[in-house]
């Protein structure tokens, strides 16, 4: 295993492989490769007998890795794919359950810190933004094609941006918007030098949403999820703003009931079943020493989740 970190450095590394990591020779996927930190540490603790998967939509992720990613543990399988289509990887190689299942949610060092990809206020370049660039339309092109009335929605519901009425206008009023530059200098004519930098990174987390997609993407993943996931297989999920550790928090509540027909009925009728169990009771953060070392981690929510069998019944 390389020593090398360069790429990633992981949030959380030592809470996801403690929590997730229930059989030693079982089978685990990394939904979001990114620069393989998770990876390489769950890669450590496994046995020869297990296998490890890891799946990524940025190729430069996929061909990084392969590179740097030696093994003398874990059989090991890499492959590019958005993680809602994990299941098609799976099928490829004829992988029917998983013991585990990761999902880090966090744009990469390495994406924020290249300013070709776009992903990053802080430096100019190209509004692109997108995991793979090979699809979908960029963040200027969206900005271009979007209507008042669209990015209007697209700020309120992905930035929670206030008043992104007159926000949605302000831009469109911008002809032009190719690069973050000329983003931040539309904005500042529209509300004075001065606009807080929060305000503007609401506004990238808004289009990088958007352009992703990454809210659909996340409801498809946990709908397929729990049918994978062997019995006592644990799924982690790592968050980073309060749409998506919603919406795993909720997700995580409604795989934990059961019958769900009224109390009046004498027995089941609706066959729900109760699909997971809570193994973390809230979120878990970041140590003040790791948001020292490493700032992106603090607002890092992790929670985890356990497949279980049992199912509700009426008396």
């Amino acid at each position: 295993m390389i020593a090398e970190n360069f790429y990633h450095q992981p949030v959380l590394k030592e809470e996801v492989c403690d929590l997730l990591i229930t059989d030693k020779s079982g089978c685990y996927l990394d939904c979001t490769l990114g620069g393989g930190g998770h990876f390489r540490a769950l890669a450590e603790k496994l046995s020869v007998n297990a296998v490890l998967i890891g799946i990524d939509r940025d190729m430069d992720a996929i061909n990084w890795n392969k590179k740097a990613i030696i093994s003398d543990g874990p059989s090991i399988i890499i492959e590019q794919s958005r993680f809602s289509l994990f299941d098609e990887v799976l099928e490829k190689h004829n992988i029917t359950g998983l013991n585990g299942a990761l999902l880090d949610l966090g744009v990469s060092s390495f994406q924020i810190d290249t300013a070709s990809r776009g992903f990053t206020y802080m430096k100019d370049s190209v509004l692109d933004m997108r995991m793979n660039p090979s699809e979908g339309i960029s963040a200027w092109e969206l900005l271009e094609q979007s209507s008042e009335e669209q990015l209007s929605s697209i700020l309120s519901e992905y930035g929670e941006v206030h008043n992104s009425v007159r926000m949605a206008r302000a831009i469109k009023s911008c002809k032009g918007i190719k690069t973050s530059a000329d983003l931040r200098s539309c904005l500042a004519e529209e509300y004075g030098p001065n606009l807080q930098i929060k305000v503007i990174a609401k506004v990238f987390q808004a289009l990088r949403i958007a352009v992703n997609d990454e809210l659909g993407e996340l409801k498809r993943f946990l709908s397929k999820i729990t049918g994978y996931l062997l019995s006592g297989g644990r799924l982690a999920v790592i968050a980073y703003h309060s749409l998506e550790d919603r919406m795993v928090k909720e997700f995580i509540r409604e795989q934990e009931q059961g019958c769900v027909c009224p109390i009046d009925l004498p027995y089941c009728t609706c066959g729900k079943q109760v699909l997971l169990k809570r193994i973390t009771r809230k979120a878990v953060r970041a140590s003040t020493a790791e948001v020292k070392s490493n700032p992106r981690s603090r607002s890092a929510r992790l929670r985890v989740a356990e497949r279980t069998e049992v199912i509700n019944e009426k008396k």
